[in-house]
């Protein structure tokens, strides 16, 4: 009986080892499936976000695209140099200063559109004001005779350039040196630079072959109304006016 015995145990110990390995092998097939599905999706998932990248060959075969065009036609996109007239809209002009030239910008000068007036310098800002004949005498010896011009840079931005009057007894050569490079502006791009050891503006020309300005299409009357918008004093009730007499 003993060896039965002894059979016994051996058989129920190798039938526990036979269940226990039985359970491992489960368990490791659950894990193979688990990341066998995982990796699976994440293949799916993969070839989902890589299908828009994927171009078709002329052989009808199938590759992935690069990260970049490198044949991309940049001129397709590209905005003409008259943008702003091609489509359609036109700019309302609201604003025309009233100053000198910008000493680093090329100008040019309309041959038509400038006059004689009297300007009035005022503030701590030097202000131009537009003073009627009529309030001339008035204003004493304040208003000066200046020409205003009207200019344009290689911006196309238009400006009024107030040109003060050579006093005829007493010159002075800024003012005569200015009305120079006026004339030479109205056919030629100019830039123009105050030298103070001459006490005179220099001119420099530019050597290239510009392109011809392109003046505003608005009327002369009207760019002088919206330069000097509320600053013309054309009565003794103007602020400025009744500023100069103290009375206020």
């Amino acid at each position: 009986m003993e060896p039965i015995k002894q059979i016994t145990e051996i058989l129920r110990d190798n039938q526990s080892q036979v269940v226990e390995a039985s359970h491992q092998t489960n368990t490791t097939l659950e894990n193979l499936t688990t990341d066998k599905s995982k990796f699976s999706q994440e293949k799916i998932m993969s070839q989902e976000l890589s299908s828009d990248h994927v171009i078709e060959t002329p052989a009808g075969n199938t590759e992935k695209s690069p990260e970049g065009d490198i044949d991309f036609d940049l001129d397709a996109i590209r905005l003409p140099q008259d943008f702003g007239a091609s489509s359609g809209v036109k700019k309302l002009l609201t604003t025309v200063p009233v100053r000198k030239p910008n000493k680093s910008l090329f100008i040019r000068t309309h041959a038509e559109f400038r006059m004689d007036v009297s300007l009035l310098k005022y503030g701590t800002e030097n202000d131009l004001y537009l003073v009627m004949p009529s309030m001339i005498a008035e204003l004493e010896e304040l208003p000066k005779p200046h020409r205003l011009v009207l200019a344009i840079d290689r911006t196309n931005t238009p400006f009024i350039w107030p040109l003060a009057h050579p006093d005829p007894e007493h010159p002075l050569l800024w003012h005569s040196s200015a009305m120079e490079a006026d004339v030479e502006a109205r056919a030629r791009w100019i830039r123009i630079e105050a030298n103070k050891n001459l006490g005179a503006y220099v001119m420099s020309v530019a050597q290239g072959q510009l392109s011809e300005p392109i003046w505003p299409d608005v009327p002369w009357n009207q760019l002088v109304s919206i330069a000097f918008k509320q600053k013309i004093i054309d009565s003794p009730d103007h602020v400025v006016a009744q500023k100069l007499r103290g009375e206020l």
